[in-house]
């Protein structure tokens, strides 16, 4: 059995950023072995709350809130959010914490940025753990005129919604049930609160906002092709674990692409194992110890890549 983390609270993170900065929380000894969490689209740190009580108390795990979630700043008025700069935030957060050499675990989108990621600097990745996702979206084409259109189209139509004056409110049963409604109920009661701590703000006794930043609704306006998506991936070296739900559906391209993509994996990578767990896209959050066994096993029992 694998040694859980000892300490009775997280410690706050702030990292500053050109617009702001980035929060984030912490368990663990920073003289460990560095992790860093990556939540999923519309979530929050909060998204690791349950899981990293029972990891290995091998690593240093801090997990953020992406730019426009959580407790971290938006970027500025007028502008989008790409998937391209959640990179680069990603290599000022790691800049900023002086982390040379370190490990990913990331959630839904937090993993395909890792696998991204993961991808552009193969020499600094230890460790992947991909939960409930294989690869980034793409697409059989890539941008279109057409798509990019609709997408800024969306953008401008979202950025009309914001209204400073105007922060629509909720009784905190309310807002809770809008969270679980949003992910299709996949979220428990309890998994929910824990993304609620740092995903609203009490605006009186009865009422509570939802803090992210609404523009981060809108559609990417650029979108890799499959065969883009693929050759971007082909650069990876890292020791990989995908934990994959078995009551979720498979993100990320249709079957042949997801077939060629962990073909990928298993040619390019330092090592590769693909797990299927009971439950749903949430499961890390819902039931945490049937993903915990798996990573703890993967973090204990494969040795360091070779650089």
């Amino acid at each position: 059995m694998a040694a859980t983390l000892k300490f009775d609270e997280p410690s706050e993170l702030r990292i500053p950023m050109p617009w702001g900065h980035i929060s984030a929380k912490a368990w663990g000894n920073p003289s460990k072995n560095p992790v860093l969490g990556l939540h999923g689209w519309m979530d929050n740190a909060g998204t690791f709350d349950r899981l990293v009580p029972n990891l290995t108390n091998s690593m240093y795990f801090v997990a953020v809130d992406l730019p426009g979630h959580g407790l971290s700043s938006h970027i500025p008025a007028g502008m989008p959010y790409h998937f391209g700069d959640y990179l680069i935030t990603i290599r000022r957060i790691t800049k900023y914490l002086k982390w040379s050499r370190f490990s990913i675990v990331g959630h839904s989108m937090g993993g395909a940025l890792g696998s991204f990621f993961a991808s552009m600097y193969p020499k600094i990745i230890d460790k992947l753990v991909l939960l409930d996702i294989i690869k980034p979206i793409s697409q059989d084409e890539g941008v279109t005129a057409e798509n990019m259109a609709s997408a800024i189209e969306q953008f401008l139509s979202i950025e009309d919604k914001l209204k400073p004056d105007f922060v629509p409110s909720y009784s905190y049963q309310d807002a809770m049930q809008r969270l679980i409604s949003a992910t299709d109920e996949s979220l428990t009661e309890d998994a929910a609160k824990c993304l609620m701590t740092r995903g609203t703000i009490r605006v009186d006794e009865e009422k509570w906002s939802f803090r992210r930043d609404l523009r981060v609704r809108s559609p990417t306006i650029y979108r890799f092709s499959h065969e883009l998506s693929m050759n971007f991936l082909t650069n990876i070296q890292c020791h990989l674990l995908i934990v994959k739900a078995k009551s979720a559906p498979t993100f990320g391209g249709p079957e042949p692409v997801i077939a060629k993509t962990l073909g990928i994996y298993k040619a390019k990578c330092a090592s590769f194992e693909y797990v299927e767990v009971e439950g749903n896209h949430f499961v890390h959050l819902n039931e945490p110890k049937l993903a915990s066994e798996h990573i703890n096993n993967f973090f204990l029992n494969v040795p360091k890549s070779v650089l």
